[in-house]
Parts: structure tokens; C-alpha cells; sequence
């Protein structure tokens, strides 16, 4: 079974982008924002 893998997978996703909204609230820059997108996108 590869459900808690797909839930295991949707709980980081989830994470990452409370955590990318959160920092970007706080830090008020959409720069920081883009910065850390492209960082998550330079692991894929």
C-alpha cells in the first residue's frame, strides 16, 4: 500500500507551504518568497 507514503508526501507539501506563507508574512518581500521557490524547485 502507498497510502501513507501519498499522506506522508501531502503532510511535507502541506508543511513547506504553510511554512513558505508564514515566512513570507513575516518577512514582507516577495523576493525572499521567489528565492525560496526557486530553491525548492533547484532539488527537483
Amino acid at each position: 500500500m502507498r497510502m501513507p507514503l501519498f499522506m506522508g508526501l501531502t503532510a511535507g507539501a502541506t508543511g513547506l507551504v504553510a511554512l513558505s506563507a508564514f515566512l513570507w508574512l513575516y518577512a514582507g518581500e516577495r523576493v525572499y518568497a521567489d528565492r525560496l521557490i526557486s530553491a525548492i524547485a533547484g532539488c527537483f
